[in-house]
């Protein structure tokens, strides 16, 4: 028995996309290692090539910019991190304790990756990756499948403020995670736990 042909072209397409998600893989390992021994900022796309032996040019097909691999590889950490936190989820705890949580083990995960690491080192870098990234279609479906629908539900059930949008929520919570993840809080501040319960938690409770 032949196959037919849109079987084999089913079966072709799928392997290039499979072969495309590797070669992606391949050249963000090489990318991270880079962004750990010089910096984002220092880090030029040829040196990407010579990690992954690859020609520049490969690294331009899959990245065309420089900014685009750098948010790509921040956007690793980010599901690194939200996949991190899913557990803080499962819970009966009401919803702005699982937030908390969340949060807080999120900052853990981001501070203990070695790409993170590199980012928080470079200001310029870290600004550019967390710019690049926010306006990716990417970013906007992680945040929509983590926080924005958690969101809605959270207020519907009225556990949390209706008068500002879940897209909107879910921004504040990102930013002062990312900021917790740059620069912890201080003690006299009541650390993370503190900073989380009495700013974050306190600007989402419902209105009167």
């Amino acid at each position: 028995m032949t196959d037919q042909p849109s079987d084999r072209h089913g079966n072709s397409r799928a392997s290039d996309s499979q072969a495309d998600e590797e070669a992606r893989e391949r050249l963000l390992a090489a990318a991270d290692a880079c962004y750990e021994d010089k910096g984002p900022t220092r880090t030029r796309m040829g040196d990407v090539a010579r990690r992954a032996g690859v020609h520049r040019s490969t690294v331009y097909y899959y990245f065309p910019t420089k900014d685009a691999l750098l948010a790509a590889s921040f956007l690793r950490v980010l599901t690194s991190t939200l996949n991190g936190v899913e557990e803080c989820w499962q819970t009966d705890e009401p919803f702005l304790a699982q937030l908390v949580a969340a949060c807080l083990r999120g900052t853990h995960v981001a501070r203990n990756s070695a790409v993170m690491r590199s980012l928080v080192d470079d200001h310029e870098g870290l600004g550019a990756a967390y710019r690049a990234a926010e306006g990716s279609e990417l970013w906007r479906a992680r945040l929509a499948d983590a926080l924005v629908r958690r969101l809605e539900t959270a207020a519907a059930a009225g556990e949390i403020r209706q008068d500002l949008s879940p897209d909107t929520l879910a921004r504040w919570i990102v930013r002062v995670t990312f900021s917790l993840v740059t620069e912890p809080a201080q003690p006299e501040d009541g650390g993370d736990d503190g900073v989380l319960r009495n700013l974050l938690v306190a600007s989402l409770m419902p209105r009167l």
